[in-house]
């Protein structure tokens, strides 16, 4: 399943499909040190059943290990708790093609009925009928508060017309981990452009410099 979806990522760009992504994120609170950079997931039984969303999860834990980040189930000092999922243009979840995983948006973590607007900002939210909005929210927290306010946070998104996750979830995960326990001082706007270089980086730890 890793290996299709970057391969269909990779022959999306090869063919003109997708040449860039623009990615929104934002990231509150943090830490100007993380001494011991050692976590565990904490992960919704939606993401654990789901292969398509394990593999998101792997890709994230690749690309934390990039920054050193280091995953240890048994002996670790933070939890990351990841949602992710597509939600349909103008803040309406009856949309076709609105789904998530994860504690989070539609899933419990908001109040019911909660909009993307509410994740986004409505200033930002999609203006056309026929946009939808990818989305990826990570929460840090110090071991056993997960029922604290997270000690750090960051909420990423890109928004096109096309609904499949996959097209742009590996972006989001390298994009949220570039920042990763960083404070953005308010929202900032990347583009990511799909050379061969940046492609590859999206599996590795290195990325195409500007």
């Amino acid at each position: 399943m890793y290996k299709l979806i970057f391969s269909t990522f990779m022959l999306m760009a090869l063919f003109g499909c997708a040449t860039s992504y623009k990615v929104n994120i934002t990231g509150y609170g943090g830490q100007e040190d993380y001494k011991d950079q050692t976590y565990s997931f904490d992960l919704s039984s939606d993401i654990k059943t789901d292969l398509e969303a394990m593999e998101y999860i792997r890709t994230l834990e690749t690309q934390l290990a990039c920054i050193g980040w280091q995953r240890n189930e048994n002996n670790h000092s933070f939890v990351i708790s990841p949602s992710f999922g597509v939600t349909g243009a103008k803040n309406k979840p009856e949309i076709d093609g609105n789904f998530s995983f994860g504690f989070g948006m539609f899933n419990g973590g908001m109040e019911s009925g909660a909009s993307i607007g509410t994740f986004i900002g409505t200033s930002t939210a999609p203006s056309s009928t026929k946009e939808f909005t990818k989305f990826l929210d990570i929460k840090l927290f110090d071991k056993g508060k997960t029922d604290h306010a997270p000690i750090w946070q960051g909420k990423v998104f890109s928004q096109d017309e096309t609904k499949t996750l996959a097209d742009v979830m590996p972006v989001l995960i390298k994009l949220a981990v570039e920042n990763f326990g960083k404070n953005t001082d308010g929202s900032k706007d990347f583009t990511f452009d799909a050379t061969d270089v940046n492609l590859k980086a999206l599996q590795n730890c290195t990325v195409e410099k500007p």
